[in-house]
Order: structure tokens, then C-alpha cells, then sequence
């Protein structure tokens, strides 16, 4: 079964977050990580309306200012720690960003375009599908 989420659904208006995390059990020091909260439109999966979101998350970008993201392609395979994943159902399904691009609008905010690869045959929901997308996406420092 494929869920087609190209045709079923949109991104919406979406945020993307600066901020500090530390564990000491693993020995991560205090640390500057982005996430980008990506949700989507409304659409019906398996006959239910189904409301969920992207989630991409364990960014260590290394930026002075973390405000600071015009230009830059937040894509898995140059930040290899960072992870995504969209619920549908019950079932957390992995995302592999393909490509990630964002850059400063004129409102102050960021345009963000990608390309995803959703991973839903390990949790048994679907076959695998890419998902291409743009929003607009407000920045906030928590």
C-alpha cells in the first residue's frame, strides 16, 4: 500500500528551533542543536483524517549566531547525527533528508524547500516514498 503523501498532502507554516541540550550519562557536554517542526495538511490515511508533522530534528550546526541559517542544506548526508520522522497512524517512521535547503525571505523568515525519503515499510505501514515539499518557516531561540 502506498500512503502518497505527494498527492494527499502539503507543508504548512513551520518552525525551526535553536536549543541546548546535555546529557552527562553519554557525555554530551552542553550542546547547540536546531529542529525543524515541518506539519502537514490534514489528509486521510486509511479511511481516518490523519493530522501529523515532520520532524527533523539533532542539528549541531556549529553557528556563532543560530540565526544565522540563510544558504545553508541541512541534508542527512553531511549531518549524519541528525534524525527525522513523521507519525502516521501510530507507527514512527524514519526520514532520510535528502535535501534541506533554506534561505532569509524579506519578512525575516526562511524559505525551506526539500526532498525526504520516508521509511514506512519498517514499521509496516506503507511502501517507502519520497516527499517533496516548500514552506515558509519562522525561526525561534528557545
Amino acid at each position: 500500500m502506498q500512503i502518497g503523501l505527494q498527492s494527499k498532502t502539503q507543508v504548512k507554516k513551520g518552525v525551526i528551533e535553536s536549543y541546548w541540550f546535555e546529557n552527562e550519562t553519554i557525555g554530551l557536554s552542553k550542546t547547540l542543536f536546531h529542529r525543524i517542526t515541518l506539519p502537514l495538511e490534514e489528509f486521510d490515511y486509511d479511511e481516518q483524517p490523519t493530522r501529523t508533522e515532520i520532524v527533523l530534528d539533532w542539528f549541531e550546526l556549529g553557528l556563532s549566531d543560530p540565526s544565522k541559517l540563510d544558504g545553508l542544506n541541512l541534508s542527512h548526508s553531511v549531518y549524519q547525527e541528525a534524525e527525522g520522522s513523521v507519525y502516521i497512524g501510530c507507527a514512527h517512521n524514519w526520514c532520510d533528508v535528502k535535501e534541506l535547503n533554506i534561505v532569509k525571505n524579506k519578512d525575516g523568515n526562511f524559505d525551506v524547500s526539500g526532498n525526504i525519503f520516508v521509511e514506512f515499510t519498517n514499521e509496516g505501514v506503507g511502501e517507502n516514498e519520497e516527499f517533496t515539499f516548500t514552506s515558509c518557516c519562522e525561526y525561534v531561540e528557545r
